[in-house]
């Protein structure tokens, strides 16, 4: 069956059965709420939708399910379109289904309270939307449940065979609902917290529940939801990951959904501690602050819940990996996300330090404005320097443990990002900055500047000018270093007695330059190069044979590790599946590889980009530049 037959047989089974669906959901409402039964043209047009499109759907299903068969190659199953139908369509009915069943226990809140007689925020009685949402849930959970069984029977994915794109689906699907439930679980809490913690200490006291209906009912049915959801989700989730499966314990969707949750959590916790210390630190000045604390405690606590689970989480897998390599590399990562968070707070209060401290210089006083951005950058100071010094420190003791882990810190490409990004920011800061100092002393120069805010608006640019060179000679030294270092770790690097065989014809361009690239950058590895045979004969496990996959049968039979590089001996022959290799790339996987056994990590191949995906990422990165990054700096400049 082709491709394209098959997305259409889906994608006309989708649209009509949504269409039914919705058309019976209509139709019973219609049916038992008594302000819907007159009107008998949308029950006409409900049972129209119903009479042509479930025979359209039923005919198409019947052809799409013959999709659903398992080819296997390589462990891999190719179901086409099957997959992402299956979880759009119960993405599509869970979502109504949340929705549906916060309404319904809003409505049952208000019932239980006595308080039905009041209208919900969507305009309805409680009577009128308990019915509403009750039909909507049964037929809704009906298709969902059908299409759950649809999965676990036709596409079997808690097999081992099932792996690959169906597997990433699934995880898409399982993190989405994740990630909502929890959101809803949060905000919820947050704002339940922020209920109670107003009757507390501003109101003094708790009124009574069906006062406070409106709020309090919805916050609890939003909080039920998404914690059922968020549960169910991510329980499975879980389960799949310490099922052994290798693919999901080394899944980027999942890590990529535990990293941005405690990015996310740690940066609000940071960013709204230092609002509460800053309104602190306002009052002992001597300043009124207009701010409500409470909102801010509520943040930190429920924020706080989000950071320190996935924390957690972070810090129970990296205890399951299956090397310490893999281990390292969990917590490194989490180590630079709070380093990255923790040093740009850090910043921010470094930069209003010494504009205070300009503005002080050129005699203004210390009124009630300069008061409050001595507390602003005091309180960024007091909440980002703590998780700076503490993830810093970590960061460098591992990078200067003596150790193969050390090793692969200093190479680690978190912390080339990590450096570069910082070095990035400090060069904007200055080009920004720059550009405001000299544009206003040409304008002093010229005698056209105006003298209202000059000062001001000089300090500003000097004082972050100041702070950007800093951060960018600290960080060009320790990019300095770790140079310096890698070079050192090269020179050191050893096969325990090990050698390198380069089985290839000494007239082969390959073997000569493969042979000089491994002696420059194994300087303490033996590097023999030979085409004989007897030369195989003493190898031991230690060592490493490259060779064309020609002569793989040459090497066959030694100890040794061997790295094979693919050739094609004529035009008649083909690799399916694999792409043609210049010789410059053939030596740098043999270098990668290489590199990979001395330390002891698996061989893996290098994943390299395609030339969309390049694009595409170029085109995110110019968008996230000029959308967030260049209008910080241009805030913090004061520009």
């Amino acid at each position: 069956m082709s491709s394209v037959r098959r997305w259409y047989l889906f994608a006309v089974c989708a649209v009509s059965l949504q269409s039914v669906a919705w058309a019976a959901i209509v139709l019973l409402r219609g049916l038992l709420n008594p302000r819907l039964q007159a009107d008998f043209e949308l029950i006409s047009v409900q049972i129209a939708v119903i009479i042509i499109g479930l025979p359209i759907f039923l005919w198409h299903w019947g052809r799409a399910r013959d999709t659903f068969v398992h080819l296997t190659v390589d462990g891999g199953v190719d179901v086409g379109p099957a997959p992402l139908y299956l979880y759009l369509m119960m993405l599509g009915f869970i979502g109504p289904i949340i929705a549906n069943a916060i309404t319904f226990l809003v409505a049952l809140c208000y019932t239980i309270l006595g308080s039905s007689s009041k209208l919900l925020p969507n305009g309805t009685y409680a009577s009128e939307a308990i019915i509403s949402s009750v039909v909507a849930l049964l037929v809704l959970s009906v298709l969902a449940l059908y299409f759950r069984r649809q999965e676990r029977e036709e596409i079997d994915l808690d097999s081992k065979e099932s792996q690959g794109i169906v597997a990433d689906i699934r995880r898409g699907y399982l993190f989405l609902l994740s990630i909502t439930g929890l959101s809803l679980t949060i905000y919820s809490f947050i704002g339940l917290l922020n209920w109670m913690l107003l009757q507390l200490f501003v109101n003094q006291t708790f009124v009574a529940l069906n006062s406070a209906v409106a709020i309090v009912g919805d916050q609890v049915a939003r909080l039920l939801v998404g914690l059922i959801l968020w549960q169910l989700s991510w329980g499975r989730a879980q389960a799949l990951y310490h099922s052994g499966l290798r693919d999901e314990q080394e899944s980027s969707v999942r890590k990529l959904y535990l990293y941005a949750l405690v990015f996310v959590g740690s940066l609000a916790v940071v960013t709204t501690s230092a609002t509460v210390l800053s309104g602190v630190l306002s009052v002992w000045l001597g300043l009124v602050n207009d701010g409500e604390i409470r909102i801010a405690v509520s943040s930190i606590i429920g924020f706080g819940i989000v950071w320190s689970y996935h924390a957690l989480v972070l810090h129970h897998d990296a205890k399951q990996a299956p090397h310490t390599y893999k281990e390292a590399q969990i917590r490194r990562i989490y180590r630079y996300l709070l380093a990255t968070i923790g040093f740009a707070v850090v910043l921010v209060g470094l930069g209003g330090v010494i504009d205070v401290i300009i503005r002080m210089i050129f005699g203004q006083e210390l009124g009630s404005l300069l008061r409050e951005q001595v507390a602003n950058v005091s309180a960024a100071l007091m909440a980002g320097l703590p998780i700076w010094l503490l993830s810093w420190r970590k960061i460098q003791e591992a990078y200067q443990a003596d150790n193969d882990l050390a090793k692969l810190e200093r190479t680690s490409a978190v912390r080339k990002v990590y450096i570069y990004f910082f070095l990035f920011v400090a060069t904007m800061t200055v080009l920004a900055s720059g550009v405001a100092i000299v544009s206003q002393l040409l304008n002093i120069f010229l005698g056209s500047a105006s003298t209202d805010n000059l000062a001001n608006l000089l300090a500003h640019a000097i004082a972050y000018s100041i702070i950007a060179v800093v951060v960018w000679v600290y960080h060009r030294a320790l990019l300095h270093e770790d140079q310096i270092n890698n070079i050192d770790d090269e020179k050191k690097v050893g096969m325990n007695g090990g050698r390198v065989v380069i089985f290839m014809p000494d007239s082969n361009d390959m073997s000569s330059r493969l042979n000089s690239t491994l002696n420059l950058k194994f300087p303490e590895i033996t590097i023999v190069l030979t085409y004989r045979a007897e030369d195989l004969a003493d190898l031991s496990a230690a060592d490493v044979v490259i060779t064309y996959s020609d002569d793989i049968s040459a090497v066959a039979n030694t100890k040794s590790r061997k790295l094979v590089i693919p050739t094609i001996p004529s035009h008649e022959w083909n690799f399916i599946g694999a792409s043609s290799r210049s010789t410059q790339v053939h030596i740098k996987d043999c270098m990668t590889a290489l590199r990979q056994i001395v330390s002891g990590d698996e061989i893996k191949p290098s994943r390299r980009l395609s030339g969309c995906v390049l694009a595409a990422l170029i085109v995110v990165g110019v968008i996230i530049l000029f959308s967030f990054v260049m209008p910080f700096i241009m805030f913090v400049t004061g520009m």
